[in-house]
């Protein structure tokens, strides 16, 4: 083999030595300096991709807690519009009980005058047929006549009288 011959072995290193140099002179040259500049050009595209990474981070987390805020003074609002209808949906219904209850004491009232009006009528036709009663029961009784005056006199006595019995009083007090 030749490599292993001592007459070539001087002549071998001697070329490995110059195709080494020459080899490392043209990649030291040309090529290692593109290799160096293409790694710094990675090495800076990293980290200004992980600097770029850090900031949208900050600032998503600087967006989640504005967004944060934003939504916590949203439920706020929301329950002070919440609490402020409740409010109002209770101070209307007081409105309307309060104008249902008038309704209805203005309606009681108008019964109670029509009640009395009713029952007032209701005296007069049953002293008008009560005068007419007693002027015929009278006149029959005493078997005459008795004029209008007279009639209408003891028509009023005859109903003080019935007014004052205890009957009377009792139902005056319901």
């Amino acid at each position: 083999m030749p490599q292993f011959d001592s007459t070539f072995f001087v002549a071998e290193i001697l070329w490995t030595i110059v195709s080494f140099a020459v080899l490392f002179g043209l990649l030291s040259r040309w090529v290692l300096p593109r290799i160096a500049t293409i790694l710094r050009q990675r090495t800076q595209l990293i980290k200004d991709e992980i600097a770029q990474a850090h900031k949208t981070r900050q600032q998503a987390e600087s967006l989640k807690k504005e967004y944060a805020a934003k939504l916590a003074a949203i439920e706020k609002d929301a329950k002070q519009m919440f609490d402020a209808s409740e409010k109002r949906v209770i101070e209307r219904r007081k409105q309307l009980m309060a104008e249902w209850k008038n309704e209805m004491e203005r309606k009681k009232l108008a019964f109670l005058e029509d009640a009395e009006v009713i029952r007032q009528q209701a005296i007069r036709d049953i002293r008008a047929q009560s005068a007419d009663l007693i002027v015929e029961a009278t006149g029959k009784l005493i078997h005459r006549k008795i004029d209008e005056y007279e009639a209408q006199k003891i028509l009023e006595e005859a109903i003080e009288e019935f007014e004052q019995t205890p009957l009377n009083k009792t139902k005056e007090t319901h």
